[in-house]
């Protein structure tokens, strides 16, 4: 059975034949759980990579009751939060934690920063980096950024950009960035649902062996990208929005 990942929620998704697929769901967000009463009864388990520092303290929100919300692509749900300090797109603590009593649900690690570097390192299928990514770096000269990719934090050593100019992270600053990413993120597990997660969803689907090896040395064994994987631990997804482009072929019928 092969999986899908969900980002925001739109009304459309439930017209799709999702009962082929085993479903998570990257981000945290609220739409997640909005929508967990269409989901509920789902024999198959869901699970949620939650970035743990994007969810923030507050009570639980209503859930569907038959009327769906206004979707919202990632670029734009990502520079109201990072842009413009507004995490209401987001779970709080209380919501995830009541997804997490479900019987039919996983809560999965999606970072805790989830945040952005810039690398030399550029995509394979290159593509506008998003608004909120450049405003993200409006410090920087454009004459670098036109060099320069953004990618995972976590998935690329990197360089910084201080005193006028860019310095590469060393290999030990690299390293000892996703162990604290990792630990803050174990952290807010034990905390808020006193429970260790034993899943991964990597942020912008960006992954590399190192980070592989950290985070196997956490404990955790069970590593989710998106379709086109290249390390043998790692499962691979398809994105939801693309289910209704693809023709039915045999392994979207398994």
């Amino acid at each position: 059975m092969d999986t899908v990942m969900f980002h925001d929620i739109r009304r459309e998704h439930f017209d799709l034949p999702l009962d082929r697929f085993r479903l998570t769901f990257d981000d945290g967000l609220y739409s997640h759980y909005y929508y967990y009463p269409c989901f509920e009864n789902r024999a198959g388990c869901l699970t949620f990579f939650v970035p743990t520092a994007f969810i923030r303290e507050g009570a639980a929100r209503p859930v569907f009751s038959g009327r769906f919300r206004d979707y919202q692509k990632s670029a734009a749900y990502a520079a109201a939060a990072f842009i413009g300090g507004d995490w209401s797109c987001f779970m709080t603590h209380e919501e995830v934690q009541v997804l997490a009593s479900r019987p039919n649900v996983r809560i999965g690690a999606h970072s805790h920063w989830h945040d952005i570097i810039l690398t030399e390192v550029h995509p394979t299928k290159p593509k506008p980096a998003s608004p909120w990514r450049l405003q993200r770096f409006a410090h920087i000269p454009a004459a670098v950024l036109e060099t320069m990719s953004i990618r995972s934090r976590l998935a690329f050593q990197g360089h910084e950009f201080r005193d006028g100019r860019l310095v590469a992270r060393s290999e030990a600053q690299w390293e000892d960035y996703i162990k604290r990413d990792t630990e803050s993120c174990l952290a807010w597990f034990d905390r808020h649902l006193q429970r260790v997660p034993s899943a991964y969803g990597f942020p912008f689907n960006e992954y590399c062996p190192k980070l592989i090896e950290i985070l196997k040395s956490f404990g955790f064994g069970e590593f989710y990208a998106g379709s086109a994987v290249s390390h043998p631990e790692v499962i691979g997804r398809v994105d939801v929005d693309k289910l209704s482009a693809e023709p039915a072929g045999p392994a979207a019928q398994t």
